[in-house]
C-alpha cells in the first residue's frame, strides 16, 4: 500500500501538533497545497514535528509546508513504510537530501 492509511491532514502549527501528534514511533509527511515537501520517520512523531516548527529542518522550512499527516508504526515497520511513501509521493526535500547525502 503506497497511499497514506488515513486521509486526515492537520494544520502544521504547535497547537495542532500538540493536540494530534502522539509521542509514538511512526512516519510523518509535511506538505503544502500542491506538493509533498518531506516524508520522514521518527521515534516520536510529536517531537519531530515540534523540532521542525522550531526551525531544526531549514532545508524543509524554505518550502513552507502547511500541513502534516502521520501513521503510528513500530521501528521495523516505519523504515520500510517511509521508503514506500517517498517512492510514491517523491517529496521535494527527500530527493534533495538523498542526492546530497548519498546513502541516507
Amino acid at each position: 500500500m503506497s497511499e497514506w492509511r488515513s486521509s486526515l491532514r492537520f494544520t502544521l502549527t504547535r497547537t495542532s501538533v500538540l493536540r494530534h501528534a502522539p509521542e509514538e514511533s511512526g512516519v510523518y509527511g509535511l506538505c503544502n497545497a500542491d506538493q509533498w515537501v518531506y516524508i520522514g520517520h521518527t521515534s516520536s512523531l510529536r517531537k519531530a514535528l515540534l523540532e521542525y516548527l522550531r526551525g531544526q529542518m531549514p532545508y524543509v522550512l524554505q518550502w513552507q509546508p502547511r500541513h502534516f499527516m502521520f501513521e503510528v508504526l513500530p521501528y521495523r515497520e516505519r523504515i520500510s513504510r517511509q521508503k514506500t511513501l517517498v517512492a510514491h509521493y517523491q517529496p521535494t526535500c527527500n530527493r534533495k537530501i538523498h542526492s546530497a547525502g548519498g546513502s541516507s
